[in-house]
Order: C-alpha cells, then sequence, then structure tokens
C-alpha cells in the first residue's frame, strides 16, 4: 500500500499535468482579459449605501478571500505538488488522528492516488476559480457562486486535505489550528449573510465570539497534554523543522534562535503560550474595541505567523500560507467595522461616491 502510494508519477504524467495546466493557465488569462474590457466598457453604479465604511469592509474581506484562494491555487500548482503530495503532505495527516478522521482522510489519499495528474490539475483551477470569481465575479451571482464553491470544495479540502486542522492529532496555534481552510469557510459563510448585517454590526459581534473562542480553543490545544507541548522535542523540533526548510537565512536564522531557546525551556515557553493564549481570549470578551487590545492582537497573530508557521509556504510544499494571513485580514476588517483604522478605499468605491458638485 505504501508503495503504491508513494510511486511517483511517471515523465509522461508529469508532461500531461504541464500541459493541461498550460491549457487552463490560458483559458483563465483570456477570462482576466474579457473582464477587464468588460469592466472597462460598462459601469455599474452602486447605491450609495454601498459606500459605508461597513461595506468597504466587506468588499475587504471578499477580495482577501479572493486572492488567498487564487495563491492557494497557484501553490497547487508546484511540481511537488504532483510528485510527493500523497508521501509528503496527505499521509503525514494519518498520524495520531482518531479512528474516523483517519478513514476520511486515507479515502482521501486513495481517491487522489487514482489519477495524481488530473486530480491535482482540478485542484489547482477549482482554487483559482474561486479566487477569481470573488474578485471579479458579479456581485449578484458571480460572487455568490463563488462563495457556494469555496464551501463545498473547503470542506472537502478541510477534512480531507487538512485532517481537520490537526485539532484531534496534537494541532495547536504554533501549527495553525484549526487550520486556514477553516477560516475561509468561516469568511464565507459571513460573507454569504445578508448586507443588511454588516450596518447592523452584526459583523462586529460575530468577529468578537470568533476572536474569543479562537484563542480559548488554542490555548486548550497548546495546553493539552497528549498534544506533547510542553517536551522539547515536540516543541522545539518542530520549530526546527520550519528552520531547517530551504529558505533565505534572514528567515531561517530567527527561527534556529527561537528552536534553541524553546529546546532549553520547553514548559517555560508553552506555558507563555498557553497563557497569552487565554489572556488575549479574556481580553476580547471584557475590551474588544480597545485599541492597544487590537493591536497587540495583532503582532500576537503576525509572530505566530512568522515564528510557528513559518508564513507557510516556504519549503516548496506549502499548499496555503497558513492560517496567519486570514486572521490578520480579519483583523483589519475588524478594526475597520470598529473605527480604529480606515482601510483604503477600493477603485470601484471611489467612483461611486456621490458627486458634491451640482
Amino acid at each position: 500500500m505504501l508503495t503504491t502510494l508513494s510511486h511517483l508519477p511517471p515523465k509522461a504524467a508529469l508532461a500531461l499535468f504541464y500541459h493541461l495546466s498550460l491549457a487552463l493557465a490560458a483559458i483563465t488569462l483570456l477570462y482576466l482579459c474579457y473582464a477587464y474590457l468588460a469592466s472597462r466598457r460598462t459601469t455599474h453604479p452602486l447605491p450609495v449605501k454601498r459606500a459605508e465604511p461597513a461595506l468597504r469592509a466587506r468588499e475587504w474581506l471578499l477580495h482577501g478571500l479572493g486572492a488567498l484562494w487564487l495563491l492557494d491555487g497557484l501553490l497547487q500548482a508546484q511540481p511537488l505538488m504532483v510528485t510527493r503530495f500523497i508521501g509528503g503532505f496527505l499521509a503525514p495527516l494519518l498520524i495520531g488522528q482518531p479512528a474516523p478522521v483517519a478513514w476520511l482522510i486515507g479515502w482521501g489519499i486513495r481517491v487522489w492516488s487514482l489519477s495524481p495528474v488530473l486530480w491535482n490539475v482540478l485542484a489547482e483551477f477549482t482554487q483559482i476559480g474561486i479566487g477569481l470569481g470573488l474578485l471579479f465575479g458579479r456581485p449578484e451571482r458571480g460572487q455568490r457562486v463563488a462563495l457556494w464553491v469555496s464551501l463545498v470544495w473547503g470542506g472537502i479540502v478541510w477534512i480531507a486535505g487538512e485532517g481537520l486542522g490537526g485539532v484531534f492529532a496534537g494541532g495547536g496555534w504554533l501549527t495553525g489550528a484549526p487550520g486556514s481552510v477553516f477560516l475561509y469557510l468561516l469568511a464565507a459563510i459571513l460573507l454569504l449573510g445578508p448586507e443588511r448585517w454588516w450596518t447592523h454590526h452584526r459583523p462586529q459581534q460575530i468577529l468578537r465570539g470568533f476572536m474569543v473562542g479562537l484563542f480559548a480553543l488554542s490555548a486548550v490545544l497548546q495546553a493539552w497534554p497528549a498534544a506533547g507541548w510542553w517536551t522539547a522535542p515536540v516543541l522545539g523540533g518542530y520549530v526546527l523543522s520550519m528552520a531547517a526548510m530551504p529558505q533565505p537565512a534572514a528567515l531561517s536564522a530567527p527561527l534556529y534562535a527561537w528552536a534553541h531557546l524553546l529546546m532549553h525551556h520547553p514548559i517555560f515557553w508553552n506555558a507563555l503560550l498557553t497563557g497569552g493564549l487565554a489572556t488575549f481570549a479574556l481580553l476580547w470578551m471584557v475590551w474588544p474595541k480597545h485599541r492597544w487590545v487590537w493591536f497587540a492582537t495583532l503582532a500576537w497573530v503576525f509572530l505566530g505567523w512568522w515564528l510557528g508557521q513559518d508564513f507557510g509556504v516556504l519549503g516548496g510544499m506549502g499548499t496555503d500560507p497558513n492560517s496567519g494571513v486570514i486572521l490578520l485580514l480579519g483583523l483589519l476588517v475588524y478594526g475597520d467595522l470598529t473605527g480604529l483604522l480606515t482601510l483604503p478605499a477600493r477603485g470601484w468605491l471611489k467612483r461611486t461616491q456621490p458627486s458634491s458638485s451640482p
């Protein structure tokens, strides 16, 4: 079984992958040209209410999510995704999973192994299509279709491709649990809600509750004894494995230093991580709109994305930038909704502002 799954596709299969990818890339490029020309020929005036700050924040979340799906599709086009995706990415997800989750991941591996080239191309352009739909689709049709497709595809990826974000297999704050795709799904659900939500403070309440729940869950996962985060081999070894990935020395050097500290004092550092996560859960319960709480959360999430997730895409096997970037996007949107900052207006937003001249 393992020999079959780890068998690399022959040169003919790789050639087929590149031919299909080039053909679909050409179709994608033609679509982009058509969408750009169509947007230049026609204008679609939007109601003035869409220029309100709340709906501006919604557009940032929508377009940010589209950009992330587009990036994920491009990352799926890496050659290693054809030759090593099963053995280097999917198979390790089986370690430590409960039986039902392991069965789902194993089912995904068996299906993918039937035709790694075709499935990889399908995954690549499904994600690119979702991204293009969110970025360039019409609000009434294209964007909503892309959001619904992202829910279906994202659910499959989160279960069979991320193993539920590692929640039941020792995942923690450093690994990005409960997984970036899970956060994509939550963002899509929020965006599918009626626009009136965005002008009645509903997204603020939802994002606040999400932050409380995320930090509380992360604290529990990071402190869970069976996960092993209190020991040097797990805590320091995890960061050390990321530092060893092929990347510029300027990025790997801080990781090596961080891993050195973790190796020597794992209990202290994991207690600090767990306590910090619990503190942020409490702060978001008590002072969710305090400027310094928001700034501190931005800094904490960025450091976790850097020193815990290594930005998610380094080393040639990353399928997405991990959960740090979607969390940063959510914090920026929350900051705009609550007046903590003002995000720049998109081009269409500037064009639809009411004119002050008679």
